[in-house]
């Protein structure tokens, strides 16, 4: 019966160290009051109501017509972004969505721009997810997964690149959040040396 207890105590051990720590949607050292947002022209947002399942950032539609210079275009940007406590593996789901539309005379209809473009920052490096959708309609409405592995103290977080801010603007909801930490060296060793222990103990109960 002692050994039985062992083995399935070894079990245990060897599943939580394949495992790791596991974090879902924002909560714990991701919930979204830990989060920064920044806008660099004080347009664009983040929705946070739907938290802790799920977040929706905005794009910003700041620009509008001057009298002397026609529309007010500028480029910003939109941060929503953590520091890592820990080194870990990050998924989620991206939905995103453009209302940034302008006429198109000579097809008589109103198409999209790629002119709001959705990403994840990682160390500050911008890496786009959608696809540009100029004069494309139909990619107006983009999503899908993705996965990201981070080191503790490495920033990640999503951004909107605006490049005139006017026109409309766009949306994207993030669902399906999880962090799954990576155990470190020392966890490793440490549960390896249990187990070692565990196993001579067992060696000791049968000699006896």
């Amino acid at each position: 019966m002692k050994n039985k207890k062992i083995t399935l105590l070894a079990t245990a051990l060897a599943f939580v160290l394949s495992s790791g720590a596991a974090n879902a949607a924002f909560t714990g050292d991701y919930a979204v009051s830990n989060w920064t947002f920044f806008s660099s022209d004080g347009g664009g947002a983040v929705d946070t109501s739907g938290a802790p399942s799920a977040i929706t950032l905005w794009s910003s539609d700041t620009g509008h017509p001057s009298s002397s210079h026609g529309w007010n275009n500028h480029a910003s940007h939109h941060d929503f972004f953590i520091t890592a406590a820990s080194e870990s593996n990050i998924s989620f789901n991206w939905d995103y969505q453009s209302f940034d539309t302008y006429y198109d005379p000579l097809d008589g209809i109103f198409a999209s721009t790629d002119e709001d473009l959705f990403g994840y920052l990682h160390n500050g490096i911008f890496t786009q997810l959608n696809v540009s959708s100029d004069n494309d309609w139909g990619m107006m409405h983009q999503s899908g997964p993705y996965s990201v592995h981070l080191l503790a103290g490495e920033v990640f977080g999503f951004r909107f690149d605006n490049s005139d801010s006017t026109s409309g603007n766009a949306s994207t909801a993030i669902s399906n959040f999880n962090v799954t930490a990576v155990p470190e060296p020392e966890t490793y060793a440490m549960f390896l040396a249990g187990l070692g222990l565990m196993g001579f103990m067992a060696w000791r109960r049968r000699s006896a």
